[in-house]
């Protein structure tokens, strides 16, 4: 098939008014300005659509990009080639309320669902640091959850995906089931597909899934704590997640906390003034009795600690935004951009791990004042996501370039110190996949050469050679 009549077949499959080759088109998917755009963007429908576009993009050994997240880091590919926004697959298929299962497409938003579950007394597992709306999308890429403090993840079932040559590939036991007839399966595996989670999609690409739901509990509220240091406001995370005396957790610097509860650069600066050097925010839930049982023994462990509880307002600030997804794209009105530096790690450990971030940043000369760095417990608080967040202007070449290299510092320091560095992409990705065992690398090599032989899905995305 010659490549000049891909961007035709692919009209007749999802309509002409969903394809697209003008480069403003697929600039907007991108974070940096860019020059030239060859890629022709394309819109599906439903997975058929998606599907029949594979194909014809298999037998033209046409790359083809998806878009993983709101707005992708680097240029975009110089050559040509497709770009798959599946945004129209925003299909629910069903809510479960009995088993707790949404049935979605990988187009439905944290918002879209968080707002239909409500209506069935039920809610999902909402980001705490996502760069999708996508739920299918964060769920895969293993987005760190308010509320993994107690559910472990991934909170997804199963999967379907499309692969370069058009075929489906089905996950877990739906395989089993009518609805999960695939040309690709796992051979009654397992329910989760481990290959595709963070693989920026250079195996195929996920369009639907089935997410795990809550039931709406009796009694909710929220405690806000505040300390003068980390290490006491990270040991009252520890003790009410290792007791199970909550559900949501995170503890905090005003800087972070501050950006987080806001809207506006004035509103940021004023709260981050009347805010305490870190604070330890949590949410009990359940019924009545028991979250008054709970309230009892964490005011006690946090007055132990020499907490100082936050004003009823605040409480009230913060039960909201736990109710909403955290975007990280949602920082950027602060500066204009936000970078940052996300790793794993004991709750013994990270205190002088977030302490070494912030003298390296400060030793580029970036204002100690200016990060914001956040805790959130991992299952129970065996360990503890970690993130630093460096605001910075993006037309300011300088303020930028300063940036880009305390961000890559902090890697190569947490690489160091032997930290887990999960879903690393682009420059750090080298830098993880330098130190691993070679037999990972060709295990990768060898699956991507099953499911991609002509290597056209997403090429060069997550490691380049892989």
């Amino acid at each position: 098939m010659a490549v000049d009549t891909v961007p035709g077949e692919i009209g007749d499959i999802v309509g002409p008014e969903n394809v697209s080759r003008e480069p403003s088109a697929v600039k907007r998917y991108f974070q940096e300005p860019v020059g030239e755009v060859r890629l022709t963007l394309v819109r599906p429908g439903d997975e058929y659509e998606l599907s029949d576009l594979m194909a014809v993009a298999g037998r033209a050994g046409m790359p083809v990009y998806s878009v993983r997240r709101e707005k992708m880091e680097g240029p975009p590919p110089r050559g040509e080639g497709l770009l798959i926004d599946l945004s129209r697959l925003d299909g629910i298929k069903e809510i479960d309320r009995r088993n707790l299962m949404g049935h979605i497409y990988a187009g439905v938003t944290y918002e879209r669902l968080q707002e239909e579950c409500l209506k069935k007394d039920c809610r999902l597992l909402l980001p705490a640091a996502a760069e999708s709306r996508s739920v299918l999308r964060s769920y895969l890429d293993r987005d760190i959850l308010n509320g993994n403090a107690v559910y472990r993840f991934p909170n997804l079932s199963i999967f379907h995906a499309v692969l370069s040559d058009g075929r489906i590939w089905v996950s877990g036991s739906q395989q089993l089931t009518a609805e999960g007839i695939a040309d690709f399966r796992e051979d009654q595996g397992p329910q989760f597909s481990l290959f595709f989670g963070g693989s920026e999609d250079i195996f195929g690409i996920p369009f639907y899934g089935i997410v795990y739901l809550y039931p709406l509990r009796e009694e909710r509220r929220v405690l806000l704590f505040g300390f003068d240091a980390l290490e006491p406001a990270l040991e009252l995370a520890y003790k009410v997640n290792r007791e199970e005396h909550c559900f949501e957790c995170v503890t905090a610097n005003s800087r972070y906390l501050s950006v987080l509860l806001s809207e506006d650069v004035d509103g940021a600066e004023d709260l981050r003034s009347r805010l305490p050097a870190w604070v330890t925010a949590l949410s009990l839930e359940h019924h009545v009795e028991l979250v008054d049982l709970w309230e009892k023994y964490v005011r006690a462990d946090a007055e132990a600690l020499g907490a100082r509880e936050l004003d009823g307002d605040l409480a009230a600030a913060m039960d909201a935004q736990f109710k909403k997804p955290w975007y990280l794209f949602d920082r950027d009105y602060l500066r204009g951009r936000t970078a940052f530096i996300r790793h794993y790690d004991f709750k013994r450990r990270a205190p002088a791990l977030l302490s070494g971030l912030r003298e390296l940043a400060s030793g580029k000369g970036y204002p100690a004042e200016e990060i914001g760095q956040a805790l959130v417990p991992v299952y129970f608080g065996g360990s503890f996501y970690c993130e630093t967040d460096l605001y910075f202007r993006p037309l300011d070449e300088e303020d930028k370039a300063r940036v880009e290299e305390t961000v890559r510092e902090g890697y190569r320091y947490l690489l160091g110190e032997s930290s887990f560095i999960d879903r690393p992409r682009g420059e750090v990705a080298e830098m993880v996949f330098a130190a691993a065992d070679p037999g990972y690398l060709k295990v990768m090599r060898i699956f991507k050469n099953i499911v991609d032989p002509a290597g056209i899905m997403n090429p060069g995305q997550l490691l380049k050679g892989v």
